[in-house]
């Protein structure tokens, strides 16, 4: 009885909203017209628009589109440092605490859908100890071979769920480790997953076809709007403090485009400057496949699918698929009712499958399979993590040509043997 009092009592918790999203799809434009409407201010979730300047190849939204809006957390970080998650979070429960103070709604949007972890009660860990030199050491070390042993030997359960290249997490694992004294395999079991927040998630999604073809043209106007001198500036800084290759997967170097156009702007002579603006596009292409798959194996696990879809794929229908239904649910969720709207329409219910056995979040098999056939981007032998992805790999087109060369290459080189071994009983 008294406990049934007390939660008839108990304050509600603020409101947050979220706009998840691939890479050019619109959440910009949505988070404006939301703010618009709500009384909202926006924080910028996007780990390459932390950095200062870059406008374009960052994809800012441009200030005179933004109607006042404010926005938190953008345009902050030195191009010689590195943005991490840990303090992501300190400055977006700032500025959460912030607008909530002004009687406003945060909305949180971007593309590094990872941050969206911040939101859940089971970040971050207590820290109780600083890195020795040693391990600071080890964190700063771009030799990704090294930095997964490290971490294989202190939590061999958690070093299964990783590849030897994803450094970044192999490296926030150590993290955890080396701070805490808790092995993260251990942390993250005891994690609670409920939310901070009364949190309203959204996704905009387009259909794969007709969004690559809207990246690749949004790609062309991001040249002609001036990418490659942007490009061209943070060439200068990479040359002037020496960076190399190698440090291009940290930082603001990770920005799409930079890479891309490193040859040419090392040797303009041997370098096509359309293949670099095509490889560009591929980039751009893949990184939004990425992002789908986090929100549908990370995200909406964590949240047991409660998040909204919105259908973007024909933006002449912007109005009714997009903000028309953004509207309704928006009115049920300020106004503290249950929100009657569907979380998809018919034919993107699929999208919110996450019980299927294909989620990496409730499949345990993390064991790791080497092929000695096919090759990383390292020159290694590539390494799948779990039987279903080994299943795919044995199947790819690129495995299978992979098999017969090497067969082909047996076959002729036992061919070359026996040819010599008959020529020395010959003669």
């Amino acid at each position: 009885m008294l406990r049934s009092i007390a939660r008839s009592f108990k304050m509600p918790k603020p409101k947050v909203i979220v706009i998840a999203g691939t890479t050019g799809v619109g959440k910009s434009d949505l988070s404006i017209q939301i703010a618009n409407k709500v009384n909202g201010e926006i924080i910028n979730s996007d780990s390459m628009q932390m950095y200062k300047g870059l406008p374009i190849i960052t994809n800012k939204h441009p200030v005179e589109e933004r109607m006042g809006i404010r926005h938190h957390i953008m345009n902050h970080v030195p191009w010689d440092e590195e943005y991490y998650i840990h303090r992501f979070e300190k400055e977006c429960m700032e500025a959460i605490e912030d607008i909530h103070s002004r009687g406003k709604i945060p909305i949180i949007v971007g593309g590094t859908h990872y941050y969206l972890q911040t939101l859940f009660n089971k970040r971050i860990e207590k820290k109780v100890r600083k890195p020795t030199d040693e391990e600071k050491k080890l964190l700063d070390s771009n030799d990704s071979q090294l930095v997964y042993d490290s971490l294989k030997k202190v939590d061999s359960v958690i070093a299964k769920k990783f590849h030897t290249n994803d450094t970044r997490r192999v490296k926030r694992m150590l993290e955890i480790f080396y701070t805490t004294g808790e092995k993260p395999s251990v942390t993250f079991g005891q994690q609670d997953t409920s939310l901070k927040f009364d949190t309203l998630f959204f996704w905009i999604y387009s259909e794969p076809s007709v969004l690559d073809v809207r990246l690749d043209n949004r790609v062309d106007k991001m040249i002609k709007g001036g990418a490659l001198e942007e490009i061209k500036v943070l060439y200068e800084f990479y040359k002037e403090n020496n960076y190399t290759m190698e440090q291009c997967g940290n930082g603001v170097w990770q920005v799409i485009g930079f890479k891309e156009f490193l040859p040419y702007l090392e040797n303009s002579d041997e370098c096509n400057l359309t293949e670099c603006i095509d490889k560009m596009k591929v980039r751009t292409r893949q990184y939004a496949k990425r992002q789908v798959k986090w929100i549908k194996k990370m995200l909406i696990p964590d949240i047991n699918g409660k998040i909204y879809v919105l259908n973007a794929t024909d933006l002449m229908m912007w109005d009714e698929t997009v903000s028309a239904r953004a509207d309704a649910i928006l009115a049920e969720f300020i106004s503290g009712k249950k929100i009657a709207v569907p979380f998809a329409e018919p034919e993107l219910c699929s999208l919110l499958n996450y019980n299927s056995p294909n989620s990496p979040k409730s499949d345990m098999d993390w064991k790791q399979y080497t092929c000695t056939f096919c090759k990383d981007r390292d020159d290694k032998n590539l390494v799948a993590i779990g039987t279903r992805n080994w299943e795919i790999h044995l199947k790819s087109r690129r495995h299978r040509t992979n098999v017969n060369k090497q067969y082909k290459k047996k076959s002729y080189e036992e061919w070359q043997k026996d040819k010599l071994s008959q020529t020395d009983i010959s003669s």
